[in-house]
């Protein structure tokens, strides 16, 4: 039946078949157009999605190229800070220096200058140009590179080096001089100078000339090819034309405040190493949502881990920096800005009740190895010095040298009968006979002994002992005692010398 009923309306309709193709083809039409219209939120969520990834992929990287910029620059502000005020602590310690007045303003010794500022300045500590002028700017000496010069020899350093040396002389008449810092010169040729006014200092007086000394230190291709490769700054250079978008640079001013030129560098940028990975990422996208995501998240992952690592870089680089600032190159004690650091952080915790002590030492006979055995010799006896003082000491005492062949112990917990054996125990050792660099060496050396209920009396009376101990022979320890009236540092107040 059913067999029949088919052949039946097949047989009545003998040409439906050819009707059929015509009658489905606006139906299927129909049906894409709808499956399309369907399909249109879909694909404008997806491309939505993948604009926005590519968008906020982009912030991300510039945000971490132009983070990864600003450290080093930072870390590069830091680096010629610390050039410049090493350059100034090596002209303080040669302009405030009593034999160096002797030598170069109240006479002129020519040896001493040969193996002072060419031998020594110059081969060992990089100094390419030395220059002191009288107080008409006169010439008194020039040595530029290993060679004295003429004052043609300054001519390179363009009309800047004038006015440092004038701002140099605006120190107050009898006190201790500032150094006055600059770049020099242009930038085919850039220099940093140092220029401090020739002063004498003995423990009651601080006597100013009116000559200035200039220390002068070429920044040239070797040098900034160094600084680079040591501080991770690639590609460093001096340039007058403006930096790339990824490009670090730090202006070189001049002593008007004119910007000279710029030291432009191609710093490491983490975003830039992440753009291949986010690219790959981007095409998974388009394969598939999820993969896209679980990549984007994998590369953000790299991405903090990146910062963080820049962050931690950054962050050692100024710790190491800090520590430069705060030591003594040659000793690794701390140094004179350490020291009044330190006196500052005891006068705020000074109550008027409690008592601190302070050790000063000064060697005996140190000139006359610096003279004889040379100034390395000089350099491994301070370093002895250093040594033992710090071998006497608890951890909560501090041992600084505060220039040339002063020494400072400062002590954390006050023990009279502590401090007097240390003192005491120091000038025993310092006056033994040692080898050093091959030469035995006998020296031996001079303490005064302070106590004070205010930190900031402290230099100043131990330097008083001091210098009794000085006045009454070699190898000497005084003590400072004050009495009821002491209230003025012109006077010298009793002394107990043991």
């Amino acid at each position: 039946m059913l067999s029949t009923e088919i052949g039946a309306s097949q047989k009545g309709t003998s040409k439906a078949p050819t009707g059929h193709p015509q009658s489905d083809a606006p139906a299927g039409k129909a049906r894409l157009k709808r499956i399309h219209k369907l399909s249109r939120p879909f694909w404008a969520s997806f491309i939505i999605g993948a604009v926005s990834l590519l968008v906020f992929a982009a912030f991300l990287v510039n945000a971490l190229d132009r983070q990864a910029i600003t450290s080093s620059e930072r870390v590069m502000g830091s680096i010629l800070g610390e050039r410049l005020d090493r350059l100034s602590e090596l002209t303080l310690e040669y302009a405030y220096w009593d034999e160096s007045v002797d030598r170069l303003v109240n006479g002129f010794d020519e040896d001493w200058i040969d193996t002072t500022f060419i031998e020594y300045i110059y081969s060992d500590l990089g100094i390419i140009g030395v220059h002191v002028l009288d107080g008409e700017n006169a010439d008194r000496l020039h040595i530029f590179e290993d060679y004295r010069a003429d004052r043609s020899s300054m001519e390179r350093y363009g009309p800047d080096a004038g006015r440092l040396i004038n701002r140099a002389r605006r120190t107050e008449e009898n006190e201790a001089p500032i150094p006055a810092t600059a770049f020099l010169g242009s930038t085919s040729d850039l220099y940093l100078a140092s220029a401090i006014r020739m002063t004498t200092y003995d423990t009651d007086k601080i006597t100013s000339t009116d000559h200035v000394m200039v220390f002068v230190r070429q920044l040239d291709e070797a040098a900034l090819a160094d600084i680079g490769e040591k501080f991770q700054l690639p590609g460093l250079h001096i340039t007058t034309e403006a930096p790339s978008y990824f490009q670090a640079h730090w202006p070189i001013r001049t002593e008007d405040g004119t910007t000279l030129a710029s030291f432009v560098w191609n710093p490491v940028l983490p975003g830039q190493r992440l753009l291949p990975p986010l690219a790959l990422g981007l095409i998974i996208v388009y394969a598939g949502m999820m993969i896209a995501a679980r990549a984007f998240l994998k590369q953000a992952t790299h991405m903090v881990s990146a910062l963080d690592a820049a962050k931690k870089r950054t962050e050692r680089a100024k710790e190491l920096l800090a520590h430069q600032a705060n030591t003594d190159a040659l000793t690794n004690l701390g140094n004179r800005w350490s020291f009044e650091q330190t006196l500052d952080a005891l006068s705020a915790k000074a109550d008027g009740t409690k008592e601190f002590a302070l050790v000063c030492f000064d060697l005996d006979r140190f000139k006359t190895i610096n003279d004889t055995l040379g100034h390395e010799t000089g350099d491994e006896v301070l370093k002895y010095v250093g040594e033992t003082l710090s071998s006497l000491t608890y951890p909560q005492d501090k041992v600084f040298r505060l220039g040339g062949d002063e020494f400072v112990i400062v002590y954390g917990l006050t023990d009279r009968e502590r401090v007097l054996a240390v003192a005491k125990e120091a000038i025993a050792i310092l006056s033994q006979r040692v080898t050093l660099n091959g030469h035995s060496c006998h020296f031996g050396a001079s303490a005064g002994i302070a106590y004070s209920t205010e930190p900031v009396n402290l230099l100043r009376r131990a330097d008083t002992a001091l210098y009794a101990s000085k006045k009454k022979g070699r190898g000497q320890v005084t003590v400072y005692i004050p009495d009821s009236t002491d209230t003025s540092a012109q006077r010298l107040p009793a002394t107990e010398t043991l």
